[in-house]
């Protein structure tokens, strides 16, 4: 992989940027509409992104045989089960918590990885790291919580560590799949999402409850062409052009901005306990990834 460049680094700013704004702007999108239809709203603007860029491109929605069964399973995976779950721990757990429990990612795709991919083995560095990033989920939830009848921030927090899990499976799984045009791939992918999930919203949220204010519906907007669509399409550019090593680096990167965009942007706790939390689970992170790639 060549050496990233200045332009690379400013991508990589703005996937920083991007997805560390996304938890704020999900907790006021969520203050009007319900989780599923917020999702559909991200999906569809950002797939209204990529389908632009494919055009210009020059790319096609022509993918061959066997295609939807697998944009249905990156879509599931990728798309609506973890935005969703995301989404809705954010109707109990304040937004920094769930970006800082997001960092887990890496963790758990190492952990899958270790059994599907033969590149993703468990050293010992990397095993303390996983129980480094483990220890801040611990201190983050509270020991004595646990000892209660589970409670709403509980299962938000469950949640946003379930949806980890399906953003793991879904990168073993494009690891996996054959050569593919990633503009036209991630362009279907988001269109097929926003087709599956229209009705579950036609059922969940009635036109008459929706009450968009204008805050709504710029931090809507907001997440489906900036941290969606256009998200989508320069991280998959600084991937193909620098390798995901170098992309790395927003793992530790993300979950401290969205922390911080909590608490200076939406007054949100920032006591001993959320600091150590996320020192841990950010150092877990550095440690499990891969070194000497950038």
């Amino acid at each position: 992989m060549p050496k990233p460049t200045v332009r690379h680094w400013a991508l990589l700013g703005y996937l920083v940027l991007a997805w560390g704004f996304a938890f704020y702007l999900i907790a006021i999108a969520v203050e009007a509409l319900a989780p599923t239809t917020l999702v559909w709203a991200r999906l569809f603007t950002g797939a209204l992104v990529m389908l632009v860029v494919m055009k210009w491109r020059g790319g096609s929605l022509r993918l061959g045989n066997g295609w939807l069964r697998r944009l249905v399973i990156l879509s599931v995976t990728g798309n609506i089960f973890p935005f969703i779950l995301i989404a809705w721990a954010e109707k109990s757990v304040p937004s920094g918590q769930v970006g800082m429990l997001m960092a887990l990612m890496p963790i758990t795709t190492l952990l899958i990885g270790h059994y599907f991919l033969k590149q993703e083995a468990i050293t010992l560095l990397r095993l303390f790291g996983v129980f480094l990033g483990l220890a801040g989920v611990a201190i983050l939830v509270g020991g004595d919580i646990l000892l209660q009848a589970p409670g709403p921030a509980l299962m938000g927090q469950l949640a946003t560590v379930l949806a980890t899990f399906c953003y793991a499976a879904n990168a073993i799984y494009a690891k996996r799949l054959p050569r593919y045009d990633v503009i036209s791939v991630t362009a279907a992918s988001l269109l097929t999402g926003s087709v599956i999930l229209l009705p579950w919203v036609v059922l969940n949220q009635p036109a008459i409850d929706v009450v968009l204010h204008w805050h709504n519906l710029a931090a809507v907007l907001a997440l489906g062409v900036l941290g969606t669509g256009l998200a989508t399409w320069v991280y998959f550019t600084v991937v193909n052009e620098c390798g995901p090593g170098f992309l790395s680096t927003i793992n530790y990167l993300i979950p401290g901005l969205a922390f911080l965009a909590g608490v200076f942007l939406l007054q949100e706790p920032a006591g001993w306990a959320e600091w150590g939390a996320l020192a841990l689970i950010v150092g877990g992170v550095w440690m499990i990834q891969p070194k000497g790639t950038v």
